[in-house]
């Protein structure tokens, strides 16, 4: 199949799709790509892919390189794969993508570029990175004696949250992400961020877990 016309194809993807030659420079970059990460294609047709998304995995490690295990495979004709990536989006923020990679191949069996399908997961790991949490503060209580001393015997009066922040802060307790709060409040995600940092600091307390223990043991949100 034509690039050009595997390009048209991807076009009409609604997730992100780009595709790469052998030499893992973009030759295709789709609408979808760009409404997510930013680029358009124009800014990342012709460079090489991982100078520009810099994936990482959930341990902070760099996967998106030269001759990465997914290219060499995908070289060598092997199965599509999928994994999870965070990946750097044009405004410099990072975002939290499934990655599916599909080999195609020329008549005679060669590598002739690899099609990147992706599509965004980030409200997933937020939901996961919470659940993770519970579940470690969970196990710090169920560790700790008895005669424990709570927070809230040792903290006094918090500084007064804003009406805004106590939104917040109820929508954190039902378990929402930042996506969530900011879709819920009509407000971007990095004021919902800014003002979760504003209620860590006001109570005290150092995660969104935390937070929503202490506004419970201190009955905040009655």
């Amino acid at each position: 199949m034509p690039l050009s016309l595997l390009s048209e194809l991807l076009q009409n993807s609604a997730d992100g799709a780009y595709v790469v030659d052998n030499e893992q420079r973009v030759v295709a970059w789709n609408t979808a790509a760009q409404e997510m990460l930013g680029y358009t294609a124009q800014e990342i047709v012709g460079r090489r892919c991982f100078n520009m998304l810099s994936g990482r995995d959930d341990g902070g490690c760099l996967i998106c390189r030269r001759d990465c295990a997914a290219i060499t495979a995908s070289r060598r004709g092997e199965a599509s794969v999928s994994f999870d990536a965070q990946v750097r989006r044009q405004d410099g923020q990072t975002q939290w993508v499934n990655i599916s990679i599909i080999p195609v191949t020329q008549d005679d069996a060669r590598p002739l570029a690899v099609v990147h399908l992706f599509r965004d997961i980030s409200v997933q790991k937020e939901t996961e990175t919470f659940a993770a949490e519970v579940i470690a503060r969970a196990r710090q209580l169920k560790l700790q004696p008895a005669t424990a001393t709570h927070r809230a015997e040792s903290v006094t009066q918090p500084e007064a949250l804003t009406l805004r922040e106590y939104q917040v802060l109820a929508l954190l307790a039902q378990g929402a992400s930042t996506a969530h709060i900011a879709a819920e409040m009509v407000i971007s995600e990095s004021t919902v961020r800014n003002h979760i940092q504003h209620i860590l600091h006001k109570l005290g307390v150092h995660s969104r877990l935390e937070a929503v223990a202490f506004a419970r043991e201190n009955h905040l949100l009655e």
